[in-house]
């Protein structure tokens, strides 16, 4: 990531899913982050699972990352495309296994509270943002 992620220095309370799985929420303190999956043109972006830290929450952020993660699943045709995030707190890691299914041209990714957030042509990520708690 260019600049530092608004997570750094930050201490997690608890997580929240969104319904509909295109949604997340940092729970810090008073303070609510909320990430949105976004989807270029003719694709569908989610979060397929969370793993949270091993020691769970309260946990102080120090890094924010894009990981690869195993594309020996992806699909044949480019379909499917597979993403992940890693979230290193001082309770353990938070990993993010979003994906995106297009017709190949197109990806997906995962837009912080300062970013431009597109939602795709017919709005297919326009997430619900009804909250379901994480539990580890």
């Amino acid at each position: 990531m260019d600049k530092q992620n608004i997570l750094i220095g930050k201490t997690i309370t608890s997580m929240k899913i969104a319904s509909d799985r295109q949604a997340m929420l940092f729970v810090c303190g008073d303070d609510e982050i909320i990430v949105l999956c976004d989807a270029d043109c003719c694709s569908h972006t989610w979060i397929e699972s969370i793993e949270l830290p091993a020691r769970g929450f309260p946990a102080i952020v120090s890094a924010v990352e894009d990981i690869p993660l195993n594309t020996d699943e992806d699909d044949q045709d480019g379909e499917l495309a597979f993403y992940g995030l890693k979230i290193t707190t001082d309770r353990g890691h938070i990993i993010v296994d979003y994906r995106n299914e297009s017709n190949g041209y197109y990806g997906g990714s995962l837009v912080w509270p300062d970013g431009h957030f597109y939602g795709g042509v017919y709005s297919q990520n326009a997430s619900s943002l009804d909250w379901q708690d994480l539990h580890s």
